[in-house]
């Protein structure tokens, strides 16, 4: 994971320093080096997170000439988990690597097969290839929008990994959009539905998409993967399928265990995130399995730990580390310290969005300052294999339909994007073995009774982990999820933060909502601490309006100093 951005100017070369200071906005999400490359109208940059190739041979922007001469610039966002495969493929044809990294892979891949290669890699992605010899910049997004990309075109074409980092753009005028306002406060979301972002100009490019930039400013965008293009002929047996998908798992997690630094899961006990890293134990304790350029140090569990709260999964957790060996590191979720960082884990998540993220966001931290660069961890599975208890009441011949809405647009690209950014703000990057796109196209191809069945959610995820995961925690049907405890926060810690926020003119002001009366009304139940867990739904929806407000004094008023 790193940082990149970029720039092409139609009249006349970048600014050097516009250029570094645009770059560097998001030098978090690449603690280990920056770099940029000016050439003609188009500057590229990046921050870098060393994991494959820690040797400067891997830094970026990365120059690449093929055989035949053409000579490419490439900066890099994301991870190509098959590179080592590709790589020894277009050797035979004559490709040669000056380093050991993934990216060079790109740029070879890309002269030897075009736009096509795109779907010859398994990965997670968001890159800009500058074709020197065509004067064209290339850019593209991996399938499920792991990686973000966001661009603004006016005058000129620029990209970068934050909408943050426009911010440092000259010129640019950091206004709010009115379009996400209407869905962020229906649904707390608006990613994956459209390209809107927060601020106005900025887009994102949707998952699955790629787009070209000329050297004149001529822009083009276009879908490269759709999924329902992709789905294959399962098994007729179940028995059969749940074989399948097995192979497809551990494979997934091998190659996402490719790392060059160490290797850690955030674990919490629950079915997604056990299988994840029972798969990692079981690749390395399996005799004759064969792995490359795998991390020695691979067995270290994150374990956040809620005391005295029905959200605390320690028990279950602990069932896990111990069933595997691994090495823990809990992390007492503290209240005090979570309010004290809940304004930065706003700033880091990048867009406003519903409830507060913070546990997440000191978990990454805790993983960090253990030195740990590289987290396995169990996104997706819900969203792929009906793991909502919702889904129960869904009709079963729509069940496939509802998921994949979900997945795609409704909710899992927000997840994404709120576990990007809390990882990214501490310099850790997250891979997800149950997002690989091999064993998402095979999950979209079975019947519903694949997914619910026998009694439980993600029939075929327990089913195929069987052996692997202990029996307790495979059987577990509790689900509970990881977040704040807002009703705890309402009654008491957020009070002060609240007082703040409901008093600025932001929120007495907006036109979107009445902030008076809405001050009122929530600082009466704040203070009288009244708020009962049959009001989860309520503080959800009031958390959103205060993040959208403070996003605002962020990121548009720029008047983040009120909240001190």
């Amino acid at each position: 994971m790193c940082g990149i951005a970029g720039i092409l100017q139609p009249y006349g070369p970048p600014s050097p320093e516009e250029l570094t200071r645009f770059t560097l906005s998001v030098r978090h999400r690449g603690p280990d080096g920056y770099g940029t490359h000016i050439e003609g109208p188009v500057g590229l940059g990046q921050t870098r997170l060393a994991i494959l190739d820690l040797s400067d041979a891997g830094k970026c922007p990365m120059r690449y000439v093929a055989p035949s001469g053409k000579v490419y610039w490439l900066t890099f966002n994301g991870e190509i988990f098959n590179f080592l495969e590709l790589r020894r493929e277009l050797i035979t044809f004559g490709y040669r690597f000056n380093s050991e990294s993934d990216t060079e892979v790109i740029a070879a891949a890309y002269d030897k097969w075009g736009e096509a290669f795109l779907e010859r890699c398994n990965g997670m992605w968001a890159f800009a290839l500058w074709d020197s010899g065509a004067q064209e910049l290339f850019i593209a997004r991996d399938r499920f929008g792991v990686k973000p990309l966001y661009y603004h075109s006016d005058t000129r074409f620029a990209f970068a990994s934050e909408i943050k980092a426009f911010l440092a753009l000259e010129g640019f005028s950091s206004q709010l959009n009115s379009e996400i306002v209407a869905p962020l406060f229906e649904r707390a979301r608006y990613d994956g539905t459209s390209n809107a972002t927060a601020l106005k100009g900025v887009k994102s490019l949707l998952a699955g998409h790629c787009l070209r930039v000329k050297a004149n400013g001529s822009l083009s965008v276009r879908r490269w993967w759709d999924t329902a293009e992709h789905l294959v002929t399962p098994p007729q047996r179940y028995e059969e399928q749940v074989e399948m998908f097995r192979e497809l798992l551990l494979d997934a997690t091998k190659i996402r265990m490719r790392s060059d630094v160490p290797v850690g899961t955030c674990l919490s006990g629950g079915v997604d995130s056990s299988s994840v890293a029972a798969c990692m134990h079981h690749l390395h304790t399996q005799t004759g399995t064969a792995l490359e350029r795998t991390a020695a140090d691979w067995q270290r569990a994150f374990i956040a730990t809620f005391p005295g709260s029905p959200i605390d999964e320690r028990e279950h957790a602990e069932e896990m580390v111990k069933a595997l060996g691994a090495k823990p590191t809990f992390l007492e979720f503290n209240s005090d310290e979570a309010l004290r960082n809940l304004i930065d884990c706003v700033w880091s998540l990048d867009e406003p969005t519903g409830g507060y993220a913070v546990p997440v966001w000191l978990l990454y931290r805790e993983m960090r300052r253990n030195k740990v660069v590289v987290s396995l961890d169990g996104h997706g599975g819900d969203e792929l294999l009906a793991g909502y208890s919702w889904y129960l009441d869904y009709p079963w011949g729509r069940l496939n339909q509802h998921l994949y809405q979900d997945y795609h647009a409704k909710i899992l690209p927000t997840i994404l994007r709120n576990f990007d950014r809390c990882s990214a703000a501490h310099g850790v990057e997250v891979r997800m073995p149950l997002m690989d796109y091999r064993v998402v196209c095979l999950a979209f191809s079975l019947e519903p009774s694949a997914k619910l069945g026998g009694g439980v959610t993600k029939r075929i995820l327990r089913d195929a982990v069987k052996g692997i995961v202990p029996e307790s925690i495979r059987l577990r049907r509790q689900k509970i999820g990881f977040n704040a405890p807002m009703i705890e926060w309402f009654n008491g810690g957020l009070l002060p933060l609240i007082e703040k926020v409901v008093s600025h003119r932001v929120w007495r002001q907006s036109p979107f909502f009445n902030g008076p009366v809405l001050a009122e009304q929530i600082l009466d139940r704040c203070r009288a601490k009244s708020w009962t867990a049959a009001d989860w739904d309520t503080t959800y929806k009031v958390s959103t309006l205060l993040n959208f407000s403070i996003w605002q004094m962020l990121y548009t008023e720029r008047c983040a100093g009120d909240l001190l």
